[in-house]
C-alpha cells in the first residue's frame, strides 16, 4: 500500500478520536454542569478550585521540575550590604582557611575615611579626557603633571582641597578606565563619595558601560564634558542634551568645561613667515564646582551611606573571589589526590571489571568531597546521573584515550615494555581528571550539580585535557607500578 495512502488513513483515525474525545467531555461537562446548578454554593465554589487550582498547580510543578537554572550572582547586587553579616562571613571563612586580608583592609580604610572627615571625589575618565588637567585647575598649587599624550596617569593619586565652603575635600585623580587592566581606579570610584565622570566628546560604548557600572551602584555622579571651547554654544547645547538623553543624568548633573592647557597660537608676520607662540588657556571650572557643591550639601548623610555601602559591597566581592580561590585550589587538590587513587586503583584490579567497580565508588566520594567544599547539596539520583552520562561519553572516546595514554610513554625511554594495565590506568587518570575539574566547575558557576551541563563539561575537558595530561599520569603510574613490583 503506497505510503501516502497509509498517511491520510492515520490522519482519519486520529481526527475520528479526536472527535469522540470532544464528544465524550461534552457529554460529561454538561452533566457535571446540570449537576452543579442543582448543588449547594460551597460545592460550586469547591469544584470551581479544583478545575482552576489543579491545572495551575501541575504547571507549576512542571516549571520547578524543567526550568532552567539559575547561574551564580555576581556583582553589586551579590553580597551582603550589613557590616554584621559580612563580619560573620569573613570570621567563618577564616576559620576554613580563607585568606579575608583584603575584605578586611577595606573595611579598615572604609573607618579610616570616616574617621578623617574628608569627602572623596573621583576624577574618572578615559585616557587623556584632561582629569590632571582638572586636577591642575582645582588645585594650581598641587603637583600634577599633565601631558598631551595618553597616559600620563599611570597610578591613584590623591590630593587635599579646602572648598569655599569650609568642607575638607580630597581629590582623587585615577588612571584612565581604559588602560586600567587590574580594576584599581574602578574600585576607587567606589570608595569615593562623589564621582566626576570626565568626557570631552559624545559618551563611546565604553565610556556609557562605565557611567552605567557606576548609576547601578547608586553612586552620585557629575558629568563634565570638558574641552566645550572647540564647539559653538549651539553645538555644545545640543551636545550636551544629547549626553542627558542618552545617560538620563539630571540635567543640573551634566556640566560644560574647559581645564584650559597651552595651545600653540600662530601668527602671520608678512611675506609667508609665521611666527609659533604657546600660551595657557584659562581654565573654566566655575560650572562643574557649583554642581559639586549642589551634591554636596543635598544630603551630606544619604551621600556617606551610599558611600559605606559601595565599599561594604565591594569587601564582599573580594571575599567571594577569596573563597573562589580557596576552592579552586582545594578542588586542585582534591581532584589531583583522587585521579592518583584512580591510577592506583585500576592497577590493584585483578578481576575483570572490579576496575569499575573501584572507580565508581571512588568517583561517588570524589564528587561528595566536592559537594562539601562548595556547599551544594547533592543527591544520590544527581550523582548516578551524572556518572552513567560521563560513563557514555567515556566509552566513546576509550580507543582515543588509550591510545594517547600509550603514546605518552614515549616521554619514558628505557622502561622497557608497558603492559595494558598500566595504559589502563593512565586512562582513567586522564579521565578523573577532566571528571573532578568539570563537577568542580559546574558547582562554582551554577551552585548545583546539574547531571547534564556537567556532562557536557567533563566531555570537553576530556578532549582538551588529553595531551597536556597524559605524561604526567604516566609517571605517576609507572613508578606506582615499579613500586608494586618491588614490594612483590
Amino acid at each position: 500500500m503506497p505510503l501516502r495512502i497509509i498517511f491520510s488513513i492515520a490522519i482519519l483515525i486520529i481526527a475520528f478520536l479526536v472527535l469522540f474525545l470532544v464528544l465524550i467531555a461534552t457529554e460529561t461537562a454538561l452533566t457535571v454542569w446540570h449537576y452543579l446548578r442543582e448543588a449547594p454554593l460551597w460545592v460550586q465554589l469547591g469544584y470551581a478550585l479544583i478545575l482552576v487550582g489543579l491545572p495551575m498547580a501541575t504547571l507549576l510543578l512542571f516549571w520547578r521540575w524543567f526550568r532552567p537554572s539559575k547561574k551564580k550572582k555576581s556583582g553589586p547586587e551579590a553580597r551582603p550590604v550589613s557590616l554584621e553579616a559580612l563580619q560573620d562571613e569573613l570570621v567563618d571563612s577564616a576559620r576554613q582557611g580563607v585568606d579575608v586580608s583584603a575584605a578586611l583592609e577595606e573595611i579598615r580604610e572604609q573607618r579610616r575615611r570616616r574617621g578623617s572627615g574628608q569627602i572623596y571625589i573621583a576624577v574618572y575618565g578615559e585616557v587623556s579626557s584632561g582629569k590632571s588637567s582638572l586636577v591642575r585647575a582645582l588645585l594650581p598649587e598641587a603637583d600634577v603633571t599633565t601631558d598631551p599624550r595618553a597616559g600620563t596617569t599611570t597610578r591613584i593619586r590623591h590630593y587635599d582641597w579646602q572648598a569655599p565652603s569650609g568642607d575638607r575635600i580630597t581629590i582623587t585623580d585615577l588612571p584612565g578606565f581604559n588602560l586600567d587592566d587590574h580594576g584599581e581606579a574602578r574600585e576607587e570610584t567606589r570608595r569615593a563619595h562623589l564621582v566626576i565622570f570626565l568626557c570631552d566628546a559624545d559618551l563611546t560604548a565604553s565610556q556609557a558601560r562605565q557611567l552605567k557600572f557606576l548609576r547601578e551602584l547608586h553612586k552620585p555622579v557629575v558629568l563634565a564634558l570638558n574641552k566645550t571651547d572647540r564647539y559653538d554654544p549651539q553645538e555644545r547645547t545640543d551636545l550636551l542634551a544629547e549626553i542627558q538623553a542618552k545617560t538620563g543624568l539630571d540635567p543640573a548633573d551634566i556640566v560644560a568645561i574647559s581645564t584650559g592647557g597651552r595651545e600653540e597660537v600662530v601668527r602671520l608676520l608678512g611675506e609667508g613667515i609665521e611666527q609659533r607662540d604657546a600660551r595657557e588657556r584659562q581654565p573654566e571650572i566655575a560650572e562643574l564646582k557649583r554642581a559639586v557643591q549642589r551634591r554636596l550639601d543635598q544630603d551630606r548623610e544619604l551621600m556617606e551611606s551610599l558611600r559605606d555601602t559601595a565599599v561594604l559591597t565591594l569587601a564582599g566581592e573580594k571575599l567571594e573571589e577569596a573563597r573562589d580561590r580557596y576552592r579552586r585550589q582545594q578542588a586542585d587538590e582534591l581532584v589531583g589526590k583522587y585521579a592518583r587513587r584512580a591510577i592506583v586503583g585500576a592497577l590493584a584490579a585483578v578481576a575483570p571489571g572490579s576496575d569499575l567497580v573501584i572507580q565508581g565508588i571512588l568517583a561517588t566520594r570524589l564528587i561528595r568531597e566536592l559537594s562539601r567544599l562548595y556547599d551544594v547539596p547533592v543527591k544520590d539520583m544527581e550523582i548516578e546521573s551524572f556518572l552513567e552520562l560521563a560513563g557514555g561519553k567515556v566509552r566513546n572516546m576509550t580507543a582515543i584515550t588509550l591510545a594517547i595514554a600509550g603514546n605518552a610513554f614515549k616521554a619514558f625511554p628505557g622502561v622497557g615494555t608497558i603492559s595494558g594495565g598500566v595504559i589502563h590506568a593512565v586512562a582513567y587518570g586522564m579521565i578523573f581528571d577532566s571528571l573532578g575539574r568539570a563537577v568542580a566547575e559546574t558547582m562554582a558557576s551554577r551552585g548545583e550539580l546539574r547531571p547534564y551541563p556537567a556532562a557536557e563539561a567533563f566531555e570537553d575537558l576530556l578532549h582538551d585535557h588529553l595531551e597536556s595530561g597524559a605524561v604526567r599520569f604516566a609517571k605517576l603510574a609507572v613508578s606506582r607500578d615499579t613500586d608494586a613490583k618491588g614490594e612483590s
